[in-house]
């Protein structure tokens, strides 16, 4: 589960939500890299950028440089060939990572079959955000480009009562347990099944690394059920004070990003996933693959839709992402999408120095100045440092802080730790939003720095 609630953001006064990270087992970056697993959860090692605030002030030795050598992706062409009639032109920007089908492996007509356990409270709610989600608009933005075609089904099982925390064996054990004892219900594998277990409130989930408590690594992951390719999934209740989010919501974001991932991934690696993040030389690869991780639901993590009375996950649209700008569907058509990037994807910054990095703000229209922020995500080894600079300013009812619009260029200042060796990175991520605006949280760019 990918936590990206930024504490300068809510410094501002907006509450984030949670959503959950894909995939069966999980790590985080430490001193000797990140973790090649998919299913990793990203979780910043920074506390919140005191200094992204417009009377803050830069740390380190900035220098004017900003010139990369590490690989970056072509900018692409988003900017309007009639500028010169007056039209809006938007500024050029890298373009989004390449999401890939990789062997096409996907659950095509997919059926659903949602498990609960016989004491949950929230069953009947579970129950009915599933039939929805496969007749629902949020399925049909994305389902028709990755192949799925329409659900076949949707399939209720209430399971025995859940009373300890389960393993990833024993979640596999009780759904299979489940669907036995419901044999003339038509949930049995067939090779395009997706069973999602939704646990009841109380229990965590346990891996390698111990109790789940309060969805420290994730709300939820995907695996492989069974060598026919049907999938599974699983959420957990996540904590939802000061998110501005209920209970229910919480389990539907991240149910409906576990299902999306799951029938465009059943096999993990084997359907549709912009990669896995590297061990060593991350530089080499998007940082939005690095910090987000690759498969459809990862990429537009904390970007919300709500349909009647249930709020999904947006989902990656490679189609939405060739245009260059919002790449996550359903689309918002009435607001503007907006954002801000460096030219470059990956920096090269000496240990003990730093660098000071123009951010272009890009917008698809017209729109007011919007608010902008850095806060280090993840990072080899502790010790970097972010700052950020611009001559906008916006007053909001927290403060002053920096702002940015479509053309205008800020600054990025990172530094690097003095005792940094050769490869250590981090990953810097740009929050942009405005204190309000319905719809997305904020719109986030990620711009990596390494020590060559």
């Amino acid at each position: 589960m990918h936590r990206l609630v930024s504490a300068w953001v809510l410094g501002v006064g907006l509450a984030l939500g949670f959503v959950a990270c894909g995939g069966g087992s999980s790590g985080s970056a430490g001193p000797g890299g990140a973790d090649a697993s998919t299913d990793a959860p990203s979780k910043s090692d920074a506390g919140p950028p005191a200094e992204a605030a417009a009377d803050g002030t830069s740390s380190g030795d900035a220098t004017s440089d900003a010139a990369a050598d590490a690989p970056t992706d072509a900018p692409s062409d988003t900017a309007s060939d009639d500028a010169g009639d007056g039209a809006f032109a938007p500024a050029s920007h890298p373009a989004w990572p390449i999401v890939l089908p990789n062997a096409g492996v996907v659950l095509k007509n997919m059926k659903l079959v949602t498990i609960v356990a016989s004491t949950d409270p929230n069953a009947n709610d579970l129950f009915a955000f599933d039939d929805g989600l496969v007749q629902s608009q949020w399925w049909s933005a994305f389902s028709t480009e990755y192949g799925l075609g329409t659900p076949s089904a949707s399939i209720h099982v209430t399971g025995a009562a859940v009373t300890g925390n389960p393993t990833e064996g024993t979640m596999e054990a009780y759904i299979a347990a489940s669907i036995a004892a419901d044999a003339d219900g038509g949930a049995g594998p067939d090779g395009n099944t997706m069973y999602m277990l939704y646990l009841p409130p109380g229990i965590d989930i346990i891996d390698a690394r111990g109790e789940n408590t309060n969805c420290q690594y994730y709300g939820g992951y995907h695996a492989q059920y069974d060598k026919s390719g049907d999938a599974w999934g699983v959420v957990q209740h996540c904590p939802v004070a000061n998110t501005g989010i209920t209970d229910l919501q919480s389990m539907t974001i991240i149910g409906s990003h576990e299902i999306a991932e799951g029938a465009t991934d059943p096999i993990p690696g084997n359907g549709y996933t912009a990669g896995s993040p590297l061990t060593s030389q991350p530089w080499t690869q998007s940082p939005l693959v690095q910090t987000l991780f690759g498969e459809v639901g990862d990429l537009c993590s904390d970007t919300q839709w709500t349909e009647g009375a249930y709020t999904y996950q947006r989902i990656w649209s490679i189609a939405a992402a060739a245009k260059g700008f919002d790449p996550c569907v359903p689309a918002y058509p009435n607001q503007a999408y907006y954002n801000a990037s460096p030219a470059n994807l990956w920096y090269a910054v000496k240990a003990g120095t730093g660098l000071k990095i123009p951010v272009v703000g890009w917008s698809d229209r017209p729109t007011a100045n919007w608010l902008i922020g850095p806060e280090v995500w993840t990072q080899s080894v502790t010790g970097f440092a972010a700052a950020y600079s611009s001559s906008l300013i916006e007053k909001t009812d927290a403060g002053s802080y920096y702002a940015t619009n479509d053309g205008q260029t800020s600054y990025l200042q990172v530094d690097a730790p003095a005792d940094a060796t050769s490869g250590a990175w981090a990953t810097v991520a740009l929050f942009n939003f405005t204190p309000g605006e319905p719809g997305d949280p904020y719109h986030i760019w990620f711009v990596g720095v390494y020590v060559p």
